[in-house]
């Protein structure tokens, strides 16, 4: 049967080093306790900044556009992009995922380690 969509290597700027996703990440990682102690949120950016590097991808992609191997439209709009999606609700949880309030969505979960818990 036909799935499509099912796996997106480029399209919808999946290849995007979004910050918004590196914080996700650590959002999982705190709840399962590989972040042992709670982190305030701007820790979450401050990590995320430090790892993804959007400059790198828009050089990249500048390039890719100027010799004509890809149209500017494939890529985000490196004018406007701040590195944040929009809040995510297609998650299977249910639960909405705004990657600049990483302490809130992890408050709002019923398990894993959430405010002042530790290991």
């Amino acid at each position: 049967r036909a799935v499509p969509d099912f796996n997106v290597f480029f399209r919808y700027n999946a290849t995007y080093p979004y910050y918004s996703d590196a914080v996700w990440y650590l959002t999982q990682m705190r709840r399962w306790g590989q972040i042992a102690e709670q982190k305030p949120d701007s820790w979450y950016d401050e990590i995320a900044r430090s790892v993804y590097k959007p400059e790198i991808y828009q050089k990249a992609a500048e390039e890719l556009i100027a010799e004509g191997h890809i149209a500017a439209e494939e890529f985000p709009d490196f004018n406007t992009e701040t590195g944040y999606r929009a809040p995510q609700t297609e998650f299977i949880d249910g639960v909405t995922f705004d990657g600049t309030k990483p302490n809130a969505y992890i408050d709002s979960f019923n398990i894993g380690l959430k405010g002042e818990e530790k290991l």
